[in-house]
């Protein structure tokens, strides 16, 4: 994984796990989503407080 230096203190992954419609998805589809992001060294989440109404973030 590639990352990006954002300031001196926080490297973020250059692929972002978009999440703007993981609540419509059950709980257990969301664990292993986000299991497999992190397990790939995703560490960044877009998780906008307009998707899914505010229950995803």
């Amino acid at each position: 994984m590639k990352y990006i230096n954002i300031g001196n203190e926080i490297k973020a992954s250059s692929i972002a796990l978009g999440c703007m419609r993981i609540s419509d998805k059950p709980t257990k589809q969301v664990e292993e989503l986000i299991d497999t992001a992190l397990g790939e060294g995703i560490n960044f989440f877009d998780h906008a407080d307009i998707y899914g109404g505010g229950q995803n973030s």
